[in-house]
């Protein structure tokens, strides 16, 4: 009995605790989307030496120039509000030290091709696009440097030759300038315009496109099933209506007895043929060698 009533009560205290945590939770999740929500309709600040960036934008501007740093945002990102100074000041103290370089940013939520192409995973990222000689594919560069405007001129300043471009320094392989990257962000805004018409449910564009895709495969396959079937008996058909093709229409893989070639038993050769002329007769040669004999005594 002191057992149940022990056991009874620590049961109690353990979901009395689970149920706090719980509360505490939700409470926390709450303030958090609270405050997300604040941020997103807060812009992040930008600079005059800033150009904010557009599908067109981008590729002009890297046909045009040979180097150009882009920093990748989000309004409801709570890290880009907070380094947005940084870059700002990184991009004037750029403008005057190396008017060379470029200095923009995207945001993934309004550009979804650059997103795609340069297959942004986290927030603010930024990267250096930079031509080594003219009429080259530019190289891409993640950059590793700190989130200040100190380390980002020393890194566009000779700095970035410590990061390896993505892709190795051949401009062979899949890179976000070539054309893997065009196909992966073209890819990215299909994505996003058949989320916006067809997703009725609270499923993420990538998770949603994978479901459609699948759908589609094995839609296929059946499909293609089917009308390998049908294809299969109207050519069977079509050879039973032949009266003088003799071929037996064969149905899925059923064992087919006209196209099994037998193999010919040997013939024997009839008494008078030609192989039996063609032999000598026993005792013919003796007979002449004698007669030979004969007529010379």
């Amino acid at each position: 009995m002191k057992i149940a009533q022990v056991f009874s009560a620590v049961l109690a205290v353990c979901t009395a605790g689970m149920w706090q945590a719980q509360a505490s939770s939700t409470q926390y999740s709450g303030e958090l989307e609270a405050e997300t929500a604040a941020k997103s309709k807060q812009l992040v600040p930008k600079s005059d030496a800033v150009i904010e960036l557009d599908k067109h934008t981008y590729l002009e501007l890297i046909k045009t120039r040979d180097n150009v740093v882009i920093e990748f945002y989000a309004n409801w990102c709570t890290a880009c509000h907070g380094l947005a100074p940084e870059f700002n000041a990184f991009a004037e103290a750029a403008r005057k030290q190396y008017p060379d370089v470029v200095v923009a940013r995207a945001n993934i939520e309004q550009v979804e091709y650059l997103s795609s192409s340069f297959m942004v995973s986290i927030l603010p990222e930024l990267v250096f696009i930079r031509r080594s000689m003219p009429g080259t594919t530019p190289e891409v560069r993640h950059i590793s440097a700190e989130f200040t405007a100190q380390a980002l001129l020393a890194y566009v300043g000779g700095g970035f030759v410590e990061d390896v471009p993505i892709g190795g320094y051949s401009s062979m392989w899949c890179t976000p300038t070539n054309m893997c990257g065009h196909v992966g962000g073209l890819l990215g805004e299909l994505v996003v315009e058949v989320d916006q018409k067809f997703n009725p449910f609270d499923i993420p564009p990538w998770s949603f496109m994978a479901i459609i895709v699948s759908v589609m495969y094995l839609v296929g396959q059946i499909g293609t099933g089917y009308l390998a079937r049908w294809l299969r008996r109207w050519y069977h058909a079509k050879i039973s209506e032949d009266e003088h093709s003799g071929v037996k229409p064969v149905m899925y893989d059923e064992y087919r007895s006209d196209t099994v070639q037998t193999p010919k038993p040997a013939t024997k050769s009839q008494p008078g043929s030609a192989t039996n002329a063609t032999k000598s007769q026993p005792g013919s040669a003796t007979k002449r060698a004698k007669s030979k004999r004969s007529k010379k005594a």
